[in-house]
């Protein structure tokens, strides 16, 4: 993608990497019904590392950071040492499409709003290679909340995710993959406005005055507001869901 630099610019400014909570993660977490007491936890696409630093606290096990850009995994060591949760975690520079782990490694694998680079099924499989059996998934996905969206969002979606589908369809997805589903919640506004947006929108003003005259960062901010007023006009038809499911075997 032409301009990433800028795109990079942006997103390295921001809390988190896209919609979530501490809460929610916290929600998640709390709902895995048996764990080890110190497990091993793979983060996919870990960004600049929010839910990561919350996962250290509540695990209490290692936490394997993966993420491909390297701005982001800085952030997070620097995060990590003043939590003094640096011990606990474990920082990879490397794309979630070429993992080496070995087969049925982790106990956990955590991804929040990240696991789509893959494409949701192929997610899950590979997740499901490097899980420990009865191990633990917990991931975001970006779902409609209605069985009718509107046609503009249809169109958006065609555009930039065309695997996006119901909660129902997702969670039949998950089944037919080998997993268990444990529980499931939709994420609050809140996740995607305090966090996210609301601070996106701060650094879009920025930015736009930082590179007036630059077409390729513009066009790429412009996106971005045009993604953020999106969401505030409908965000009652889509969101992110909080899926947490346990690997069974078949």
């Amino acid at each position: 993608m032409e301009g990433m630099e800028y795109f990079y610019e942006l997103f390295e400014a921001l809390p988190r990497g896209g919609p979530g909570d501490n809460k929610s993660t916290r929600k998640a977490f709390n709902a895995i019904p048996k764990l080890p007491e110190q497990p091993l936890i793979l983060d996919i696409g870990c960004g600049p590392g929010v839910q990561t630093i919350e996962l250290a606290k509540l695990s209490k096990g290692t936490i394997i950071a993966l993420d491909n850009h390297q701005a982001f995994l800085n952030k997070l060591v620097k995060k990590a040492k003043e939590k003094k949760l640096l011990d606990h975690i474990v920082i990879k520079n490397r794309s979630m499409l070429d993992m080496d782990f070995e087969e049925n490694a982790f106990d956990i694998i955590w991804s929040e709003g990240a696991l789509y680079f893959m494409g949701f099924q192929n997610g899950l499989k590979r997740c499901h290679q490097l899980l420990k059996k009865d191990g633990y998934l917990a991931v975001t996905e970006i779902v409609y909340l209605v069985n009718n969206p509107p046609a503009p969002l249809i169109q958006y979606f065609e555009r930039e995710y065309p695997d996006i589908k119901t909660v129902k369809d997702k969670i039949d997805l998950i089944q037919n993959e080998r997993f268990h589903l444990i529980s499931n919640f939709t994420l609050p506004e809140s996740s995607w406005l305090d966090s996210f947006y609301l601070p996106m929108e701060e650094e879009l003003i920025r930015l736009n005055k930082k590179y007036q005259g630059n077409e390729i960062a513009l066009g790429i901010f412009e996106e971005m507001k045009n993604e953020i007023n999106l969401y505030k006009k409908y965000s009652d038809s889509y969101g992110y869901e909080f899926f947490l499911m346990q690997s069974i075997s078949r």
